[in-house]
């Protein structure tokens, strides 16, 4: 099967032969190793200040939105949601149902925040803390946050900066430091995992920020595992996959992996436009991860997708307002343009053009890359 979602996303052989492990005591010997080697590159990715700045939960990214507003804030703290999808909408959800006052900015599908909007909104209130997405799944939106952040190292009593970059990091970097207090991840896109690992990374201030005492609070206390301890019992085998993933990581660099992402998204955008589809989000702030794609009312995006089933590709649906005339492809984690055209091509006979989309597929994957591909 041909996996071309925006998560959960294909898991190199590597990363399945690593969690084949054979099991042990986490508090044994064996184990404290990997665990150790875990928050170091973790550390690394995130350009952190220390492993001890980095926690890995047994949870769902949604559990590392959670667990990153029931340390940093407190029932009635005033917090800014921007919003630019479905999952911006959620970050603001998980706030709300933990008791914070929430102040919204919503953008239209499709567009990604205007920093200057939200400085203006922070000058005429005081928040606690910005809730952002990095990466909207449910659009394509690459959010301009490090530019947001930038600007916010000006003011003297700025918010937490609390960042969701589930389908973001790491294959598009983006860092803790002076400007981001926290960053959460998820093991199944970019980090070529399985679902089942929230991943938490924050700055100095953003791990002083963290709660020691705090009401409604038990299981996603992130106190002991910012101590360098695993309170419960850790996902021992996720463990070993991501301690091989973040190898691979490593080996590839973030320049590289940058491009990759990039080539892709390229790829895809051009295939689509070639063969009749149309890409919903400008190319100046489109997704190097994930793609969303108006199909010509002649196709119904769920019979098309059962189609793809059935000659062994998925993709995702879109969400939201697009549901019922749009998918979305995701070209994230362990794909190359091989795994990629392969897909594409599984793709192309249900599209009005499906000659012209493979030769602008080909094209623009032998232009960017200087290499002719057969």
């Amino acid at each position: 099967m041909h996996i071309l979602l925006p998560g959960p996303t294909p898991i190199p052989k590597e990363v399945e032969q690593a969690m084949l492990t054979s099991m042990s005591d986490h508090r044994g010997s064996i184990f404290p190793a990997v665990h150790d080697a875990v928050q170091t590159k973790l550390a690394n990715l995130f350009s952190a200040p220390s492993p001890r700045h980095v926690a890995v939960l047994p949870a769902s990214g949604t559990g590392g939105l959670e667990a990153a507003i029931q340390n940093l804030f407190t029932p009635g703290d005033h917090v800014l949601v921007v919003e630019t999808g479905l999952f911006g909408r959620r970050f603001g959800e998980v706030a709300e149902a933990h008791g914070l006052a929430l102040d919204r900015i919503e953008i239209a599908w499709g567009e990604p925040f205007n920093v200057s909007r939200v400085l203006e909104r922070l000058s005429g209130a005081t928040y606690r803390g910005i809730l952002v997405t990095h990466n909207e799944t449910s659009t394509g939106v690459l959010n301009p946050v490090t530019e947001l952040a930038q600007q916010l190292h000006h003011q003297s009593d700025r918010p937490l900066l609390v960042v969701d970059s589930i389908s973001g990091v790491p294959s598009i970097p983006l860092s803790v430091g002076e400007d981001i207090d926290a960053i959460i991840a998820g093991s199944q896109k970019g980090f070529m995992c399985p679902p089942g690992l929230a991943i938490l990374a924050f700055s100095g201030r953003g791990r002083e920020s963290v709660l020691h005492q705090r009401t409604g609070r038990f299981y996603f206390d992130l106190s002991p595992y910012l101590a360098g301890r695993l309170p419960y019992t850790p996902a021992i085998s996720l463990w070993y996959g991501l301690n091989a993933a973040l190898t691979l990581l490593e080996r590839e660099g973030s320049e590289r992996r940058l491009a990759r992402h990039t080539l892709l998204r390229d790829i895809v955008r051009a295939y689509a436009r070639a063969g009749g589809l149309t890409p919903l989000v400008e190319e100046r702030w489109a997704s190097p991860t994930v793609t969303a794609l108006r199909l010509p009312g002649t196709i119904d995006p769920s019979r098309l997708r059962h189609n793809l089933e059935q000659r062994g590709l998925q993709i995702a649906g879109a969400l939201g307002p697009w549901h019922n005339n749009a998918i979305r492809i995701g070209h994230v984690g362990a794909v190359d343009v091989g795994d990629l055209w392969a897909g594409l091509g599984l793709l192309a006979p249900e599209l009005p053009y499906p000659e012209k989309a493979l030769t602008a597929a080909l094209e623009t994957a032998n232009e960017k890359t200087g290499r002719l591909l057969p």
